[in-house]
């Protein structure tokens, strides 16, 4: 048995046009049912709780930094009296402030440092929150270090005064006799001059960074701290604008998922608009005109049932919104953009079952229209809900949980919204046919005037209907009834058909047109063209969601994220260097192998050199040589306590990890160290930095060692946002492509599906690149929608053109064309207009959201109108069907959303 379209199809539309007698039996059911079961899902959305933890959604859930991170942090738990800035692996009820000296001065002048001064004083004092009858200030919140203090930033002011007294300060690291401290961390902006060791002698600075770090625990303590990061935001939102002579940014904890709900929040309107845009489309695509006038046949026109179809996949997304949450599946901010996308699929279904009716006989009666309206659309819009459902459920598989989350809410709403325009948009479309079956006013429910030339003016504008007898009205310019059977004249209702103005453009001008000789080899030019912006813009494709891309355009964080790139990724940030298994450090052939150690990374490319580690071993030899004391081998460990506690303020005392080795004595059983980076302000330079690090760790093996510093995070997003994105694409198109072999009866041109395929996503990750778009979580949410996309427009057209009975490669284009050219257009102009709304939105992945649809839709568009037809001309020629003669009594059934 041959497996192909035709074993499948027939016993579909057979189902189908039963089940429109049942509906037409019993539409009251059919229509109420979906009305409550969307009631009783909707109420889920009152327990709606948005999840807004900006790096469990944007990075990946098998990411190594995930690990790294966890190391670090079971090792060196953040508590109270543990705090060193800098060492932190999690930035939970943290607050930064960048202060940068106005007109490119010098941050450490005295005129800058005093102003320093006053505001972190004005922070520490003056921001205080009311909870439970206390007033609670910084230092009431501050999370203390090893020495019991909260963090003053004492080596602001201690540097300040240092420069102010002319005494040269080294850099990265400033020493002071045998005491040492990082500094490349905090200050930015440096410019230097070599001093007489050949060290590095600060001239000038142009930022310091503040780090503010409240205590996250318990919870009630950690709900005041959250108070407190709001009231600093309110206070120093007022007080930025009085600084004379500093400009200070600021973030703090809940700042990028605050930012995301400003995105979210400033959907809500937008999609308010996209709805009446989309209503009214479908409004001016409803309108049928009286045959030989131009005035509306208002028996035929049917604008509400065109607003009840818009509503329909409201109702899908309302209920699958509802049953996922009740399911316990997380919302998140990105999902508000997942109605634009839902509503733009569903209004296209609607206009192909509302198409679907008008080429039924209007002489038939109202359940026998059904049912063939039945046969016709529901099997062509059960593939659209099929391919685009499983190209969103493809996506569940990705690893990264923005992106799994939105095709879970996505693939539920465009599943729900077929199965409402099943029942309740069917019911409707029942009502509706009885109704002009009546002959009444579609609106008025009363009966409608016929066409005469002498009636009153308003009559012609808002009374005017056809009789049923009567053939088929002429469809207006932007009727949707064009799309109609290559093979229509088999059908008996055929000479009640009348093509539309748009269908026959398509047909009769742009096809013959697009034959043409001169046309073929421009539109082939075209395509060479296409391909190489595509292949050019892919060779540069940039990879990665910054944090800075999280926030909307004007966010008070963002100056902040740009202080940091600017002044400290440069030059600076650290990095954290964990010895899991820790040697045994009495030999003093480990502790020159960790020394060794320590320099190979610092030495790397992307490290600042010796000077920029911060490790406690070396610091103990500086301070040996220093007071000439020389200590026993055997006896290290004690002299290694002794030099670390000696003094709670430096960084290393919590930088040990103790324990006790199989003699039952005191050991080290974990350590770790720091090292400062040079050259990671661009994604490539910190994944190029990630892989060198971790390659560098991977030669102690036996050290068991590991690197982290939080940019890792998002690096590892960087690195597997590809692989991601192409798996993802290669299972869609697979499942794609059999489907369009099922469905088709040429198995070649189930080829050139792929191609097209190919082609199509090939220009999105192309062009999405020369758009100044990175191929992030965003953009991954929309290439994968463009694969079951690239299915419609490819498989509409290929399948057109193979069962068309035309005997010449022009011929069969025409018929293609005409049957689908302004179905296709209609389609790709709806879903544009849904979600051009979001193109003036100030947020990038709004925007990187609008960007990537257009470009999926436009050159899916232009490949179906353009590239498909020229190529199944080129190299499938006049191929012909076995399949097309198997119910010769019926129209062919399209696929697809048109």
């Amino acid at each position: 048995m041959r497996f192909g379209f035709g074993c499948l199809e027939p016993k579909a539309a057979k189902f189908f046009h039963s089940y429109g007698l049942l509906v037409s039996g019993y539409p009251f059911i059919f229509l109420i049912s979906p009305i409550l079961v969307t009631c009783f899902l909707a109420t889920g959305l009152i327990g709606l709780e948005p999840l807004s933890d900006a790096l469990y959604l944007y990075t990946p859930t098998d990411a190594p930094s995930k690990t790294e991170r966890r190391i670090i942090h079971d090792a060196w738990p953040l508590v109270d009296g543990t705090f060193v800035a800098g060492r932190a692996v999690t930035q939970s009820r943290e607050v930064q402030v960048a202060v940068v000296a106005r007109n490119d001065g010098n941050i450490l002048e005295k005129v800058f440092s005093e102003e320093l001064k006053l505001m972190e004083s004005f922070i520490r004092n003056n921001i205080t929150v009311e909870f439970n009858n206390r007033t609670w200030s910084f230092d009431d919140l501050c999370l203390a270090g090893p020495d019991g203090r909260c963090s003053v930033n004492d080596h602001i002011q201690l540097v300040s005064r240092l420069y102010h007294h002319g005494i040269n300060i080294t850099y990265p690291t400033v020493r002071l006799a045998d005491k040492s401290a990082y500094i490349a961390s905090a200050l930015g902006g440096v410019k230097l001059a070599k001093g007489d060791d050949n060290e590095n002698i600060i001239v000038s600075a142009s930022a310091w960074l503040l780090i503010y770090q409240l205590k996250f625990y318990p919870n009630e303590i950690s709900y005041v701290s959250g108070l407190w990061e709001r009231e600093f935001k309110e206070q120093m939102d007022s007080y930025k604008d009085r600084a004379k002579y500093i400009s200070i940014s600021y973030f703090h904890s809940q700042t990028l998922s605050d930012e995301l709900k400003r995105n979210a929040e400033r959907l809500a309107p937008k999609f308010i608009g996209a709805f009446v845009i989309l209503v009214c489309f479908s409004v001016v695509c409803s309108i049928v005109t009286i045959k030989g006038s131009a005035y509306i046949d208002w028996v035929v026109t049917k604008p509400i049932l065109s607003v009840l179809g818009v509503s329909n996949a409201g109702m899908g997304i309302a209920s699958a919104m509802g049953m996922l949450t009740y399911m316990g599946i997380q919302y998140n901010d990105i999902i508000a953009v997942m109605p634009f996308l839902v509503v733009a699929v569903g209004t296209d279904n609607m206009f192909l079952m509302v198409a679907s009716l008008k080429r039924t006989d209007r002489n038939l009666k109202y359940d026998q229209r059904i049912a063939e309206c039945m046969a016709d659309a529901a099997v062509s819009i059960l593939i659209t809900a099929l391919t685009d459902a499983l190209s969103f459920g493809v996506g569940t598989i990705t690893t990264i949980p923005a992106v799994q989350i939105f095709c879970i809410y996505t693939m539920c709403a465009l599943l729900l919204t077929f199965a409402y325009q099943l029942t309740f948009f069917c019911a409707v479309l029942v009502y509706y046919t009885r109704i002009e079956e009546q002959g009444l006013h579609s609106i008025w429910l009363s009966p409608a005037v016929t066409y005469s030339s002498t009636s009153p003016l308003n009559v012609k504008l808002f009374w005017l209907g056809s009789k049923p007898p009567k053939p088929l009205p002429s469809c207006g310019t932007v009727s949707s009834t064009s799309s109609v059977s290559s093979s229509s004249s088999s059908s008996p209702s055929s000479k009640h058909l009348h093509h539309c103005s748009a269908t026959s453009f398509f047909r009769n001008w742009y096809a013959p047109v697009l034959m043409q000789p001169w046309i073929r080899a421009i539109a082939g030019l075209w395509y060479l063209i296409y391909l190489g912006l595509s292949v050019y813009g892919c060779s540069h494709l940039k990879e990665g969601l910054e944090p800075a891309n999280l926030l909307v355009d004007d966010s008070y964080a963002t100056p902040h994220y740009r202080v940091l790139e600017k002044h400290y990724w440069h030059y600076g940030a650290s990095l954290q260097i964990v010895v899991n298994n820790a040697p045994d450090l009495r030999n003093p052939m480990e502790r020159i192998n960790m020394d060794k150690m320590a320099s190979t990374f610092a030495n790397s490319k992307v490290s600042i050199g010796d000077e920029g580690v911060q490790f406690w071993l070396r610091e103990m030899q500086v301070s040996e040589e220093i007071h000439k004391v020389h200590y026993d081998n055997k006896k290290f460990y004690d002299h290694a306590a002794d030099y670390i506690y000696s003094d709670m303020s430096q960084p290393w005392v919590v930088d040990v990890v103790w324990g006790r080795n199989n003699q039952s004595e005191r050991v080290i059983k974990q350590y770790r160290f720091m090292i400062g980076m040079r050259d990671i302000s661009t994604t490539t330079k910190q994944t190029e930095a990630t892989n060198t690090f971790r390659e560098i760790a991977s030669r102690f093996e036996k050290y068991n060692v590991t690197t982290y510093m939080p940019l890792w995070l998002f690096t590892d997003q960087y690195a597997l946002v590809v692989p991601n994105t192409m798996q993802d694409i290669v299972v869609a198109v697979a499942c794609m492509l059999v489907i369009s072999a099922v469905l088709i009866p040429q198995p070649v041109c189930s080829f050139w599906v792929a191609v097209t395929i190919g082609s199509i996503d090939l220009g999105v990750l192309g062009f999405m690149t020369l758009w100044d778009v990175n191929l992030d979580a965003i953009s991954m949410i929309t290439i994968i929608m463009s694969v079951g996309f690239s299915v419609d427009y490819s498989a509409h057209i290929t399948y057109a053109y193979v069962i068309s009975k035309e005997s010449t490669t022009t011929a069969r284009v025409c018929d293609a064309l005409g049957d689908l050219g302004w179905p296709v257009a209609q389609g790709a102009m709806s879903t544009i207009l849904a979600v051009s709304v979001l193109s003036d939105v100030p947020a990038y992945m709004i925007v990187t959201f609008f960007k990537t649809v257009f470009l999926a839709i436009s050159i899916g568009f232009l490949h179906g109108l353009v590239f498909l037809p020229l190529m199944l001309s080129v190299f499938v020629g006049c191929c012909s069907s076995k399949k097309v003669e198997v119910e010769p009594v019926k129209q062919p059934k399209f696929i697809g959303r048109y």
